[in-house]
């Protein structure tokens, strides 16, 4: 209607416990960008195993276990990143006494 105020804008950044589509992207992000390094590292361990077997046959046993701890240290780097999951930031935070879905507080 025409004499309705127009509606309040939005407030600058997110309330608190309200999780935004920025974060949101921001989550999905960092989550995909781990999976490439995880990738791209297995990708490198394949080819270090492929390097070391082919020195152990031809007697190159010093760069063979150089490679092999070459393949330890990215197993380290691997296991870190899938286990240290940094913590989410964009969940909602519950209010004490709030009702699921309602997004207020009991009085």
């Amino acid at each position: 209607m025409r004499g309705d105020p127009p509606p309040p804008p939005p407030p600058p950044r997110p309330l608190p416990g309200r999780p935004t589509v920025e974060t949101e992207e921001g989550a999905r992000t960092a989550l995909v960008t781990r999976i490439i390094i995880v990738v791209t590292v297995v990708l490198g361990q394949l080819w270090a195993l492929t390097v070391a077997l082919e020195a152990h046959l031809s007697g190159h046993t010093r760069q063979a276990w150089g490679l092999a701890l070459f393949s330890i240290v990215s197993y380290v780097v691997v296991a870190a990143l899938v286990l240290f999951e940094p913590a989410p930031r964009s969940r909602p935070r519950p209010q004490p006494g709030a009702r699921p879905g309602d997004g207020k507080a009991r009085p």
